[in-house]
């Protein structure tokens, strides 16, 4: 059976990602528990970023 896919981006607000348009980073191809632990990971260690979550 196949797996749902998700792609998530970073943003934050932060000046040094100003000209990235707030994006931190991109994520894609993660399956939900790789999903999950980021962002559990992102909430502790980087409150100050929003994540969006798209499934594939």
């Amino acid at each position: 059976m196949d797996q749902q896919l998700f792609t998530v981006e970073a943003f934050s607000n932060a000046p040094e990602h100003k000209p990235s348009r707030g994006c931190v980073y991109i994520v894609t191809d993660m399956t939900e528990e790789q999903r999950d632990a980021l962002v559990a990971r992102e909430a502790e260690k980087n409150p100050d970023r929003w994540l969006k979550v798209t499934a594939q």
